[in-house]
């Protein structure tokens, strides 16, 4: 993820475990960066450490860029304009499909509709993040992340909960 202040670029420390453990498991896997990129240089900048971090890992799952708030008061990304942000995604996503994978979008109902154009944003995997009984996103999305409150033997504490219409 990229820090919300300074902006600096850090490896979550569970990432290597994680994604380790996963396929182990067996499971498919796919990967997250959380942005708090301001400009294209910098979104294909977290797309190069993306690209470094899954090398050597079989990914099946898309490689999404997490457009959310920062969940501070004044996050470096926050208040950028629509068109902005939107270039943003298009630059991570774009060098991301560049090396071979699938690329997407992971945000919640809100910021899909009003602070990033899917209209440009179209061609890539989309993740939607409501948490209801139903989603009433009326745009087309690929997975659904439906609970943030989840339980899973194994797993102390919550977890979010999704589902994927991906059908892989």
């Amino acid at each position: 993820y990229r820090g919300s202040s300074a902006g600096s670029l850090i490896e979550d420390p569970k990432y290597k475990t994680n994604i380790e453990g996963a396929t182990k498991a067996g499971l498919k896997v796919g990967v997250y960066f959380f942005t708090q990129a301001v400009n294209e240089v910098e979104a294909v900048e977290e797309a190069s450490m993306v690209l470094e971090c899954i090398k050597g890992y079989d990914i099946s799952y898309p490689v999404f860029l997490d457009v959310e708030p920062s969940g501070s008061s004044n996050g470096r990304a926050d208040s950028l304009d629509k068109a902005t942000r939107t270039e943003i995604c298009k630059a991570f996503c774009e060098t991301i499909k560049q090396y071979g994978y699938t690329p997407g979008i992971y945000a919640n109902k809100t910021w899909l509709e009003s602070k990033l154009d899917m209209g440009v944003l179209g061609n890539y995997k989309v993740w939607l993040a409501q948490y209801s009984s139903e989603p009433t996103y009326q745009g087309r999305y690929d997975l659904w992340q439906y609970k943030s409150t989840g339980k899973i033997d194994g797993i102390s504490g919550d977890v979010d909960l999704n589902m994927s219409y991906l059908g892989y």
